[in-house]
């Protein structure tokens, strides 16, 4: 008996440690999808970024500036992420991984204007192109919400 309660413990222990330690990852955008913020559709992907919480709650958004608008707004819990695209892959990136251009060249669907990159080559490649004002991501709130 003791043995069957000791395998018992350690297989709860297991499971709530492998279910803590659960790495959040964004979500697919529908087409259906839209953000959360202005209502708008999600059409752009390049563009999209998304919130994940720790209990699994995930906030679209269409513009880098709506979620860092909803951000301000909203009390999130402790462990939530934000995930941004990169412009030329679509792939999804942590948002303190992310490269960050300013770049009024590039209409973002709410006109916040702010282009983010997973890879400095990627950033380069839009600078080349475009133009703009690099940025890090300690700057992020004051160049969306000026």
């Amino acid at each position: 008996m003791k043995g069957q309660v000791k395998t018992a413990l350690i297989l709860t222990l297991s499971i709530l440690f492998f279910s803590c330690s659960k790495e959040l990852r964004p979500e697919e955008i529908e087409p259906y999808d839209v953000c959360y913020l202005c209502k708008m559709a999600i059409s752009q992907l390049n563009f999209a970024t998304e919130i994940v919480t720790p209990d699994g709650e995930v906030y679209k958004f269409d513009d880098i500036g709506c979620m860092i608008e909803f951000k301000k707004m909203k009390n999130l819990p402790d462990g939530s992420v934000m995930f941004v695209r990169d412009f030329y892959t679509k792939e999804w990136v942590k948002i303190e991984n992310a490269y960050f251009v300013r770049s009024e060249k590039i209409q973002t669907p709410m006109n916040y204007f702010v282009v983010t990159f997973k890879t400095k080559e990627s950033l380069e490649r839009f600078m080349r192109e475009y133009g703009g004002e690099e940025f890090p991501y300690e700057q992020l709130e004051i160049k969306i919400l000026k």
